[in-house]
């Protein structure tokens, strides 16, 4: 597969920066130039899966997608991806789909569920899968998921709210490439709150993890937010030698990442045929997903915006962050990358956060 031969940036020096950067921590520097821009090429005009798929009536699941990871293996795309089985953003569970053309999906099988009884007490009140990747170390697939406890109203927090999320690893129990569909078992906690968490993380993370590797080293972009005070949607990352860890913060002189002002959650970060990095996620805009794109997987290019769907032929509700979550960039072997997305349906009283597909390619 031919990768494209594209100068994202220039004057740069991708081992010897990644080696500094592993060394010293040094922060984010200003040496790149303006990154190349990304264009909506196609836009499938109605969702791929919605209310009516027979998968999703058959497993009642009445709320929608959010949130997850598409890998394609071999000519099949694999979705890891929650399911808001009754109310949207409270009753989840990690579902597996796989499909041939990114069009037509089947479901495969419950990953997780929540525990029922969202409360301060339930540390599993909500499950969401943030990352998918293979371990060569183990011969095995990881998942990644948080896992979030419910406010408590007895301290002064908020009870609809998700506190203290903690960072689960779950690996494949069939051994080698072909053991991604599962089952899988609880590995252990990656990453939680505790004596080395970051000012800026705020009361709900971790929120959020996803792993890439750049050389030898693991890194992984995480997410935190403050309900009291409102604060905003920080991003900061986390390394580690190995996928199953153990995994640390990058200093606090690095992180957060200044890639947004005041948004961006569940990012998926893609190494191009090229060698560089492409990161995708949730961000505020109308119908819009944000990208930042890097030469060593450290330093991050400023959010560029883009519009995944025809405002002609759209079916997520406008307005500001109505359309949710991307869950890959896949660049396929012509140069353009399958993203699949999830949003909130128009034409329907009752709220479904639908799955989406469209095209992009460089400009």
């Amino acid at each position: 597969m031919r990768a494209l031969l594209l100068v994202l940036f220039a004057g740069f020096d991708l081992a010897a920066s990644a080696q500094a950067n592993r060394a010293d921590y040094t922060g984010h520097t200003n040496r790149t130039n303006p990154p190349a821009k990304l264009k909506l090429l196609s836009a499938h005009p109605r969702e791929v899966i919605g209310p009516e798929h027979p998968d999703v009536i058959l497993s009642r699941n009445f709320s929608g997608f959010e949130t997850g990871q598409v890998i394609k293996m071999d000519g099949t795309y694999h979705m890891f991806v929650n399911e808001m089985f009754v109310r949207p953003f409270r009753d989840l569970r990690i579902s597996y789909w796989t499909s041939k053309d990114a069009l037509n999906w089947e479901r495969r099988a419950t990953i997780r569920e929540s525990i029922p009884g969202r409360s301060p007490y339930n540390p599993r009140s909500e499950v969401w899968v943030t990352g998918v990747e293979f371990n060569e170390d183990e011969n095995a697939w990881n998942i990644f998921y948080v896992a979030y406890r419910a406010g408590d109203e007895t301290k002064g927090e908020i009870a609809r709210s998700d506190y203290s999320g903690r960072i689960w690893r779950a690996k494949s129990v069939i051994s080698g490439i072909k053991g991604i569909a599962g089952p899988y078992a609880d590995m252990g906690i990656v990453l939680q709150p505790g004596e080395h968490s970051q000012a800026w993380e705020g009361q709900q993370a971790v929120a959020s993890f996803n792993p890439y590797k750049v050389g030898d080293t693991w890194y992984a972009f995480y997410d935190g937010h403050n309900y009291i005070p409102q604060g905003g949607w920080p991003t900061g990352m986390a390394r580690a030698e190995k996928l199953e860890g153990p995994w640390t913060r990058m200093p606090e002189d690095f992180n957060p990442l200044p890639i947004v002002d005041e948004f961006m959650e569940n990012t998926v970060i893609t190494q191009l045929k090229n060698g560089k990095y492409l990161a995708v996620f949730d961000s505020f805009g109308d119908r819009e997903i944000g990208y930042s794109l890097s030469e060593d997987g450290l330093n991050w290019s400023k959010e560029t915006r883009i519009k995944v769907q025809f405002e002609d032929r759209a079916w997520a509700k406008d307005g500001n962050h109505s359309l949710r979550t991307p869950l890959c960039a896949i660049e396929e072997d012509d140069g353009t990358f399958t993203v699949i997305y999830t949003g909130l349906m128009d034409r329907r009283e009752e709220a479904f956060y639908a799955v989406g597909k469209c095209t992009l390619a460089w400009e």
